[in-house]
Order: C-alpha cells, then structure tokens, then sequence
C-alpha cells in the first residue's frame, strides 16, 4: 500500500509543476498597447536585439543582435548573423550602425551585454553561446564603429549564461538560467520548474558561485555605486534586490514582486529608477517556429519612493511605461532610457525607439 501512496504523490507533485509550467508560459495574459509618446522601428535591426548596455556619459547604446536558443527551427532565425550595433541617442533621428569586430574572435549567438567604462574608455562585455560552450567575450570599443576583442573568459561555472554585468574592467557577475547547457535534462529542469538557476561572480581571475536556487535566472544589473545587484528571476516574476559586499558575495535584501515574466533590467542612473522589460513566454515558443508570429511586449517602471543607503527600495511603484501587441516589438527583452528618448529591444526581431511624453506618473 505504500508504495501506491508513494506514486501518487509523485503523481501530483509533477502534475502541480507542470501546470505551473503551463501557467508561466502565459496562454492567459493579455497585452493591449499603449506606447508613452511617438515610437517607431530602429532600422537596421530586424534579427533581434536581446541584449542593450548604455554610456550614459556619452549616450551611447550598444546592442546585441543575432540570439538564437538550439531549439530555433525557422530557418530565418538560424541564419540570422551574429552583430553588434551602435545606436548614437544624441542623434535620434539616424540608425543603429554595425559595428566592425577586430581581432580573432567570430560570434555564434550573443546574449546579454554590458559595459564598464573609465579613463581608458569603453570595455564591452558579451555573452556567447558557442556550440559546445558559453563565454563571456571582452572588446574595447574604437570609435566611430570598432570593437577590438581583447580576451575570452570561460569558467565551467558558466553553465547556460543568460546575462551579465560588469563591475570592473575584467570582473562581472552573470547569470545562469539553469545548471545545464542544452538537451532532455534543460527541458525536464524548465518543464518541472527546478530551482537550479544561479549568480556567478567572475573577480578577473577565479569564478565562484554567489546566488543559487533560483528558477529561470534572466537579467542582472546594478546601481550606478555599484552598491546592489538586481536580478529578474522569470518563474517566481520577481527582481531580488542584493547588497553587494567586498569580497564579490551578495546579501539578499528584498524581493519586488512584479506579477509579470520579466527579462533584462536595465538601471537608471539619472533617477534610480528600474526598468524591467516583460513578455509572455508562449509568444518566444512560437516565433522560434514561426518567425512571423506577433506577441506581447510590455516595459514596467519600478521607481524607489522611500529607503535608506541599506535598501534603497523600502518602498516604490510599479508603472507600465510601454505596451505593444507585438506588431512594433514582439517579445520585448532589453530596454534603455537616455534623457526623454526610450530604446527598446526584442529577442529575435526589431528594435524600437520611444519618445517619452506621458509616462503616467
């Protein structure tokens, strides 16, 4: 007999993680658009743009385009090319411009994206999904249009990167969605929702584990002292607020929670504001097949209204700036604000770019 009682609960504890599963790829959300000013498609970027890091010192936007999971079956996704652009906001009417890789390196899907910038200029930090591994890909940026790679950094603790953040100019925290790269055990850890996500910390010579036991672990950022790291954990719809401390280990300080599946965040340094860029997951899954299918994108404002220098968030409020049904930007994932101008990027198609207006405060 107890055996029978044994199966059974199996039986429900999977039944219960599958329907989760099924709750999280959001056949039930709706999406209706409204955009915070005038907005249009930022040519020339048709092949995503998954990943965005802004100088805010010289309102430069730097964008990764190509991402591509290995379960993309149309083939105009699995010939998109691997790029990374250049969006000049203190020229908004122009277009994003392709910026030129020197050096011995060949991109196969770049990911996130972040940059650290000093006295010495711009450093770029790039997740790379090579067939067999990922990496995190080190350029520094030549103006008007180069990147010069530097370095390659691969840790076995990177096990299946999704973003990352620098904090010096070879040290970086990322993000790994899972604890496994690709294959069955990647399908049964999404299906039944396990908690094997987790936060490495790169400190320009070893890796090590500083945030586990998370479910789907997507966008990571930081405030502008470089004080706290914020990362978007898609499955429980929610951004953990850290406190960074000397040695590279986080404390966790507060959950905000979102009821929204979110990507990448992107931290404003004018305001302290977080902008967390939100999509319905069933809407990736199509397009991955069905690379002319539309779906949702939304952008949610989280603004500090009160808190001290230990946890800046004590309290604030969550505004949905941006909403599109998925015709000017479908599955949004990346986002920066530059003064009233809002770039927007999305996983596997356009990019848009937003004039802020009305942002219903």
């Amino acid at each position: 007999m107890w055996w029978k009682i044994i199966i059974l609960g199996i039986s429900v504890v999977l039944a219960w993680r599958i329907l989760g599963f099924v709750y999280f790829m959001g056949p039930h959300r709706t999406i209706h658009t409204h955009w915070p000013g005038p907005c249009r498609n930022l040519a020339p970027i048709r092949s995503g743009a998954e990943g965005i890091a802004l100088s805010s010192l010289q309102g430069l936007a730097f964008i990764s385009s190509g991402y591509k999971t290995a379960d993309v079956t149309d083939e105009r996704i699995k010939n998109s090319l691997a790029r990374v652009f250049l969006f000049d906001f203190n020229k908004p009417d122009g277009d994003a411009k392709e910026l030129e890789l020197i050096g011995d390196v060949r991109l196969a899907s770049p990911h996130g994206i972040s940059l650290w910038e000093d006295k010495e200029g711009i450093q770029i930090f790039l997740v790379d999904h090579r067939l067999t591994e990922d990496t995190i890909e080190i350029f520094r940026f030549e103006p008007p249009l180069s990147l010069r790679h530097t370095r390659t950094i691969y840790n076995p603790l990177f096990a299946n990167l999704n973003d990352v953040i620098a904090t010096g100019d070879s040290s970086f925290y990322v993000t790994n969605a899972a604890s496994v790269r690709d294959g069955p055990l990647l399908t049964i850890s999404f299906l039944l929702q396990l908690s094997t996500g987790s936060v490495v910390y790169y400190d320009g010579v070893t890796a090590r584990q500083v945030a586990g036991n998370g479910k789907i672990l997507n966008g990571i950022t930081s405030s502008s002292d470089g004080r706290f790291i914020f990362v978007s954990y898609m499955v429980d719809e929610a951004i953990v607020v850290f406190r960074r401390e000397g040695d590279g280990s986080l404390t966790r300080v507060q959950t905000i929670s979102l009821s929204a599946i979110l990507d990448n965040l992107f931290y404003d340094p004018a305001t302290g504001d977080l902008l967390a860029s939100c999509g319905i997951p069933i809407g990736f899954f199509t397009m991955i097949t069905d690379y002319g299918h539309k779906a949702p994108s939304h952008l949610l404002r989280i603004r500090p209204l009160s808190g001290g220098r230990d946890n800046p968030f004590e309290t604030y409020n969550i505004v949905e700036l941006f909403a599109d049904d998925g015709y000017l930007l479908s599955v949004s994932s990346s986002a920066a604000l530059f003064q009233d101008k809002l770039l927007l990027g999305s996983v596997l198609e356009k990019a848009a770019l937003c004039e802020i207006r009305y942002a219903n405060d």
